[in-house]
């Protein structure tokens, strides 16, 4: 069991202390824990969001490595970052991440042209269609980045907070562009994340079943698990679920990531 999506303090949304969310891991059993704090370079470019505070990055790298060597007998803390992708925001990235070593960098859409669709003022002028259409190109374009990133984060997030009264993303309705998406995973040697905090989108992980399958289909293999916890009480939440419903439907292994490198979790 192990988790590459957490969020401790670090991030401006939790106030989970990194020491305890390692014992939390171990008493759960886990080899692994990654955290991936938030790196809002998107919002450095939105105004609106200047009272957000940036993460202190060597604060994050100078604390989860000496709790990586703290810990390395008893399970591998992972470093580990998660960029907002923009297009704007492709130099930063590439600079402020350049002295770091990490693990694992998960690559993710919270903001849709200039608006982060977090809040109901990007629905409201929206059609369903619209909306989650330029969700799923703004992943798309996040693919071709410049900058390092090992998975694609929680595919279907653009769901979370949609205030239309049908959420779901289905394959059928953008079969196209999903699946230019995932081809597009698969020719570049991603990860595609399967995201536990799935609260508001009426599924019990994104992306969907049907997302997943067609992932598959086209010959993915490399998933990773990750629970996006920004607290101890989520961590590694529907694990099991997920392992299970993976290897009901013919899926092999999860995998972590140390160095960059996919390490296979057998099913």
């Amino acid at each position: 069991m192990f988790d590459t999506h957490t969020h401790c303090r670090h991030s401006h949304d939790s106030k989970a202390d990194p020491r305890d969310m390692i014992e939390k891991a171990i008493s759960m059993g886990m080899d692994y824990i990654a955290f991936t704090d938030h790196f809002d370079g998107d919002l450095t470019f939105l105004p609106e969001f200047d009272y957000i505070p940036q993460i202190q990055l060597k604060r994050h790298f100078d604390e989860i490595e000496n709790l990586q060597e703290e810990y390395r007998n008893k399970i591998y803390v992972g470093v580990g970052i998660e960029c907002g992708y923009m297009k704007e925001a492709n130099e930063l990235y590439q600079a402020k991440l350049a002295p770091y070593s990490t693990d694992i960098i998960i690559n993710s859409i919270h903001t849709i042209e200039y608006e982060d669709c977090y809040l109901p003022s990007y629905f409201i002028k929206r059609a369903k269609e619209q909306a989650y259409g330029a969700y799923l190109k703004a992943v798309r374009e996040s693919l071709d980045c410049p900058y390092h990133y090992d998975s694609v984060g929680h595919i279907g997030y653009v769901m979370r907070k949609s205030i239309y009264e049908d959420k779901s993303l289905e394959y059928k309705d953008f079969a196209d562009i999903i699946d230019e998406i995932l081809k597009t995973i698969i020719a570049k040697g991603k990860a595609l994340e399967i995201n536990s905090q799935s609260k508001g989108t009426g599924l019990d992980f994104l992306p969907s079943t049907q997302i997943l399958l067609r992932y598959k289909e086209l010959g993915g293999e490399l998933l990773t698990f990750g629970s996006d916890t920004h607290t101890c009480e989520r961590l590694g939440e529907k694990y099991s679920l997920i392992a299970e419903w993976l290897k009901a439907n013919g899926f092999k292994n999860l995998f972590k990531y140390i160095s960059h490198k996919p390490i296979a979790v057998k099913l």
